[in-house]
């Protein structure tokens, strides 16, 4: 039964748009292997190959391990033991690569010992052995049998072919519990395996007996199943199954087993061959289908329709389908139900148990059928009068008498039918309303706008009841004694031709909806707002008996025979247990087609058995097998996202193994925020659920707030404090499901707000008046015993080295402030920009610090400036760079100072942003001497620097350009074996 089916595109994250494949790990997640729809969407050529992980609701991205510019044309995952998987990549002019996914800590390691095998193995294709990941390869000449375990590759054992073939493709490798079959696509060629990977024996002719004896070499193998014990296989075109004779190690056909082969030659089995599937293709379309298998028999569980060349997934056999085609995910589920659905899409009114399994079921305006339960049948009736066929539709109720007439009404007629459903004429009758109820040998009819008749049987005459003009009649019930209905004006009681109407102060008429009588409970009357009452015969009150926690309408009551009550709704079907206070609420998931129920439509047979109608179908139940499914769901955190401190940016935690052993985040005072997304794993469809969530902190707790499955959970701007954050999931009855999450979130105190610094700003404010207290003391007394004025020469020196040291402070300040529009950046293309900027700007400032420290403010030593660029340049990248310093003690005056230290500050840095990306050991060589009023200066590095014409010339480039016509030199570009510069000015 398919109890959901979701779709998801990119509107909801999914952002593939040209699937390649897709697998579920160990934990539930679905893994996605494809091109990027943002990539592909208005873009011809290239495209961007993605992973997404999704959790049932959210979707998360990854990138996939670097390809070296490779090409990647396909690729496919395959399994490993718990918390792995494989990545395959296809390129388009290169041999495949293979990955490892640890998919706990969401790390991809390169394969080295698949990924660097000699080139004479051409092809390798994947099969499994209970948990072991196994590998068959061939080359030209030879099988090849390895297996898998985590980065390594260990080779098992080898066969070789008869004569060296070309393209060695390999077919589906079919797998037992004992062996395994290889075989070449194309050629006669295959070998068995044991279940250690140690190939047996080759395959050949003498291994496969036909029922004529003949043997033969199998130019295809279908599948493998298992019956009773033993497997049994389809070969090519044979129409009969062959079984493995273990005992002669042949598989020999087996005749007159050539029933229902057009379906069992093509199934794709379970690991415990009770359940398989089919892929029919019919034009555009394909049904997916679902059997169950027993004994060679299959049996059709549940078909789906889909796209052609669609990719298909599931987590748990027969449970749930992933479909993926284009930028479109469609998620199915599917349920066991114990609950049939009878005559779907058509409005049922009123249900009687005939004979047996046997129901006749009366529709709105479609006609009677005759329904079997045990047979899954459904048959129109056809009514005759006068040999001619008359409709009847709008029954209220149908009557099985002892000597099988039927009695059924319409809205102008009551009849009695004979067992061939033929009107006998003189027992029938033209009646007024639609309403009816036995009561003994009479029939009691109602008109919607008033007015209550009796019919009699034997007497056959039919009277209005007096003044009931103005009684509205909602439906009938009745104790074998009185009769009793609810009404515009209250609840209708008559006994023995008088009757009453019986208004109540604590609910109004107008809402009174079903009533009905049960032994155990009496009169029972529903309303509109999903609340049961009790009527009280003797004080004429109603008692509140039942309140419906999704306030939905009742229009249904019976008692099984545990005197649990099951009530129609419009929001499924509700069981109570009155003594125990336990509500179930079967809706969708639980196989209730349709939740809308239908009014005078509910039912229980003698065996027990429960009927209840609505607008779309009729559902069958035995309410001793439906109890409350149990099913094990718990909700987990699928991501966790707050502002990472140790890698200094906002970061999205989605490993599992991150997640399973968190139990606290702390959030730093400049990023006082987190959010959090929510999944649920097991037997339920994840976007059926919705969550509530609230944040506790030590002195309020916050009320709960409504999630949706797919949306996040967002806190900002929080106080300083501790909280616990608290998560239910609920059904679509809102009944708690699993166990409730929590996190502890400490959001830290704003720095400035702390006593310590506060502590610490008024010592370091008293120091500071100290000591200019102090110096200003010390200034007195200096210039107390220096009455002479200072030259001229000093306060040009003065005011020189306040100049230099001022500008060394304005450009690390601007530097600074660089940097932290960089922290709070999230475009990498500016970062790189910012920090290019920044490096000029500290070569400027470094140059202001030499003349600040020396004594000559006027020149400055390049041997100085040098060392200090590179210093700076060490801490800025990672690179573990050799600088090797050629420089004679020169110095240079500030107007040619400047233009050099720029020059060099770009010639370093493009050296290791760009140069060294291939390279282990790399070198920088400094070069710099006078000759007589001129200057040589040499720069040259190890690196695989490469000049692009077709590109325009990169800023660094141009500032080296201008500075060189700022010094007047005369500069010579060398790109021999790293690149070389070299300027004379």
């Amino acid at each position: 039964m398919l109890s959901s089916k979701n779709t998801f595109s990119s509107r909801e994250g999914y952002l593939i748009s040209n699937p390649y494949y897709s697998i579920y790990d160990t934990n539930d997640w679905l893994w996605i292997l494809g091109e990027n729809k943002l990539s592909s969407e208005h873009v011809i050529g290239e495209k961007e190959v993605i992973i997404q992980r999704f959790d049932g609701a959210n979707f998360f991205t990854l990138k996939i391990p670097d390809t070296f510019n490779k090409k990647i044309k396909e690729g496919h995952f395959f399994r490993h033991k718990k918390n792995g998987l494989y990545l395959k990549l296809y390129y388009k002019v290169a041999r495949a690569a293979l990955f490892f996914i640890n998919t706990e800590t969401l790390t991809i390691d390169i394969v080295e010992e698949y990924n660097t095998l000699n080139e004479k193995y051409i092809i390798s294709e994947e099969y499994y052995v209970n948990d072991k990941t196994r590998l068959i390869l061939t080359s030209k000449d030879k099988f090849y049998s390895a297996e898998l375990q985590g980065l390594s590759l260990k080779f098992i054992d080898s066969i070789s072919f008869e004569t060296p073939i070309a393209e060695p493709f390999l077919a589906q490798v079919r797998t037992t519990d004992e062996f395994s079959i290889v075989k070449l696509l194309f050629e006669k060629e295959g070998c068995f395996l044991d279940k250690d990977g140690k190939i047996t024996q080759k395959i050949t002719k003498n291994d496969f007996i036909d029922k004529q004896g003949t043997h033969f070499f199998p130019n295809r193998i279908h599948n493998v199943f298992k019956v009773k014990e033993s497997f049994y296989y389809y070969f090519d075109a044979y129409k009969n199954v062959f079984k493995y004779e273990k005992q002669e190690n042949k598989f020999v056909e087996i005749p007159n087993t050539s029933a229902n082969y057009e379906i069992n030659k093509f199934l794709n089995f379970d690991k415990d061959y009770k359940k398989a599937f089919l892929e029919d293709v019919v034009g555009d379309y394909e049904f997916f289908k679902f059997y169950s298998f027993n004994n060679f028999e299959t049996e059709l569980i549940t078909k789906v329709k889909i796209k052609n060349f669609s990719k298909k997934s599931y987590k748990e056999f027969g449970k749930d389908l992933i479909v993926l085609n284009g930028n479109r995910l469609e998620s199915y589920s599917f349920n066991k139900s114990k609950i049939k659905t009878f005559l779907k899409g058509r409005s049922i009114r009123t249900v009687k148990n005939l004979k047996g399994s046997k129901y006749i079921v009366a529709t709105d305006s479609e006609g009677v059928y005759i329904i079997d339960v045990k047979k899954n049948t459904e048959k129109k009736i056809q009514f005759l009068l006068d040999h001619k066929e008359i409709a009847i539709n709008f029954s209220r109720d149908i009557y099985v008498e002892k000597d099988n007439t039927i009695i059924i009404n319409d809205s102008h007629n009551l009849y009695t039918l004979d067992s061939d459903y033929n009107v006998i004429k003189e027992r029938s009758t033209k009646i007024i309303g639609e309403e009816i109820i036995k009561l003994k040998d009479t029939i009691f009819t109602a008109d919607q706008r008033g007015k209550v008749f009796k019919y009699s049987i034997k007497g056959k005459t039919y009277t209005k009841i007096a003044n009931t003009d103005a009684i509205v009649i909602k439906e009938f019930a009745t104790d074998g004694r009185k009769i009793f209905a609810t009404t515009s004006d209250g609840v209708f009681e008559y006994e023995n031709g008088t009757f009453n109407t019986y208004e109540f102060e604590n609910e109004k008429s107008d809402n009174l909806l079903s009533i009905t009588y049960e032994e155990e409970y009496g009169v029972l009357v529903s309303t509109k707002l999903g609340k049961i009452y009790k009527y009280d015969l003797k004080n004429k009150k109603l008692n509140l008996f039942y309140e419906d926690e999704l306030n939905a309408s009742i229009v249904g009551m019976v008692a099984d025979n545990n005197n649990n009550l099951w009530l129609n709704t419009y929001a499924g079907i509700v069981s109570v247990n009155p003594s125990t206070k336990k509500v179930v609420r079967f809706t969708r998931q639980e196989g209730v087609y349709e939740l809308e129920g239908n009014r005078f439509s509910t039912y229980k047979d003698a065996k027990g058995n429960i009927l209840m109608g609505s607008y779309k179908g009729l559902s069958f139940f035995d309410p001793e097998n439906l109890v409350e499914t149990s099913i094990e769901v718990q909700p987990k955190f699928t991501s966790i996202s707050f502002f990472d401190v140790e890698e200094n940016r906002w970061k999205v935690h989605s490993s599992p193994s991150f997640l399973k052993n968190v139990k606290k985040i702390t959030l730093p005072s400049l990023y006082q925020r987190f959010s959090a997304t929510v999944s649920v794993y097991g037997e339920i469809d994840a976007k059926e659920i919705r969550y509530r969530y609230r944040l506790l902190d030590e002195e309020n707790n916050l009320e709960w707030f409504t999630s949706f499955s797919g949306n996040e959970i967002l806190f900002a701007n929080l106080a300083a404090g501790a909280y616990t954050l608290q998560i239910e999931a609920l059904s679509a009855s809102k009944s708690k499901i699993g166990e409730r999450l929590e996190l502890k979130v400490v959001s830290e105190v704003v720095f400035y707000k702390r006593w310590g610094f506060m502590l610490l700003f008024i010592i370091v404010a008293l120091g500071i008046v100290v000591y200019v207290f102090y110096q200003y003391r010390l200034k007195q007394k200096l210039f107390s015993k220096n009455e002479i004025a200072l030259n001229e020469a000093r306060i040009k020196s003065a005011m020189m080295l306040e100049i230099h040291h001022r500008i060394k402070n304005n450009l690390q300040i601007v530097s600074g402030l660089l940097g932290l529009q960089m922290v709070h950046s999230t475009n990498e293309e500016l970062k790189l920009k910012l920090q290019d900027s920044q490096g000029r700007i500290e070569s400027i400032a470094g140059i202001h610090n030499v003349l600040y420290n020396s004594d000559n403010q006027n020149s400055i030593s390049v041997k100085n400036n040098v060392e200090n660029i590179i210093t700076y340049y060490k801490t800025l990248f990672p690179i573990e760079v050799t600088y090797t310093l050629n420089i004679e003690d020169v110095v240079l005056n500030m107007d040619k100072a400047t233009p050099f230290a720029l020059l060099l500050n770009e010639l370093i840095n493009n050296s290791n942003k760009h140069a060294f990306t291939k390279i282990k050991k790399p070198q920088i060589h400094v070069n710099f001497k006078k000759n007589g009023d001129k200057y040589t200066f040499e720069y040259f590095d190890n690196g695989n620097f490469t000049k692009d014409e077709e590109k325009k010339e990169s800023m660094g480039m141009r500032i080296i350009g201008m500075m060189n016509t700022q010094l007047k030199g005369n500069m010579n570009i060398e790109e021999v074996k790293g690149f070389k510069l070299t300027l004379h000015f």
